[in-house]
Order: C-alpha cells, then sequence, then structure tokens
C-alpha cells in the first residue's frame, strides 16, 4: 500500500472541528472538507470529525453521513474530535455505521473544542499540531501495513 487514497470530512458548529480538520489535511496534504461534501471516489482511509453534543450524540446530519458510508466508499475511518469536556466520538460513530464491514481505527484524537464563551482559545496551536502528527503516524502505519 505504497499510496493510500485519503479524505478528510467534518462537520463544525463552532469552528473548532473544523481547525483540527485543516490542521490534519495540512500535515498529510489532503483537502479537509465539509460533510456537505460527498466523497467522489473510493478512499482506503477517511478522517472523520465532529463533535458530542445533547447527551453525547452527534449533530443529526453527522449521523447521516455516518449511516450512508459505505465499505465500497471508505474502507477504514479515523476519528477526530472537539468537546467542551473533551470526550471522544468514537463510540458514537461506530454505533452510526450501517455497513459492518466499515473498519473504525481504536486510535483517535479528542481535545477541547470552544463553546460558547467556554474554551474560546481551543483547539490550540498545539493542540492542531498533535493532530496533525496524528495523522501524520496514522498515514505511517496503514502505508507500512
Amino acid at each position: 500500500m505504497s499510496h493510500l487514497k485519503i479524505a478528510i470530512r467534518y462537520y463544525s458548529r463552532s469552528g473548532s472541528t473544523q481547525k483540527l480538520a485543516t490542521a490534519i489535511g495540512s500535515a498529510i496534504g489532503v483537502p479537509a472538507k465539509p460533510i456537505s461534501e460527498p466523497l467522489t471516489e473510493p478512499v482506503e482511509l477517511l478522517f472523520l470529525g465532529g463533535a458530542p453534543y445533547i447527551a453525547g450524540h452527534l449533530n443529526r446530519h453527522l449521523q447521516q453521513f455516518i449511516q450512508a458510508l459505505t465499505s465500497q466508499q471508505v474502507t477504514r475511518i479515523a476519528v477526530f474530535s472537539t468537546s467542551n469536556w473533551q470526550g471522544s466520538i468514537v463510540t458514537q460513530v461506530t454505533k452510526n455505521l450501517r455497513d459492518p464491514a466499515l473498519q473504525v481505527l481504536h486510535s483517535d484524537f479528542a481535545c477541547r473544542g470552544a463553546f460558547g464563551k467556554l474554551n474560546r482559545q481551543h483547539p490550540t496551536i498545539t493542540e492542531c499540531a498533535a493532530a496533525g502528527r496524528y495523522a501524520q503516524q496514522i498515514v505511517a502505519q496503514l502505508k507500512d501495513s
């Protein structure tokens, strides 16, 4: 697997997850796009970003995007997320998948995100850089496998 086909999609209400998506895209040379832009070709790796909202649920648009994914479109999903309380969304992503052949990687990236006036400085430059390193590590691991 010398050249991976990779895509980045995210849902961001406050802009925090978009900041991480942009950092990930810069780190691996792939444009970060909102989930409103569908995948146009099959990818081996999808970096998928979002945030848990009320009671830890995903936004309905992100849920619908996840539910529509198929193993013909995507082989593996790497999750990244922002939240006011640093919660990961791996469990919610996995629960919303309809295609059992899709693989969600166990390794994810989560950091604080802005919530109104709370945590407005997040994600920080350091957190964005860490998200980029996370993406580079995932890509390197998959290229080596």
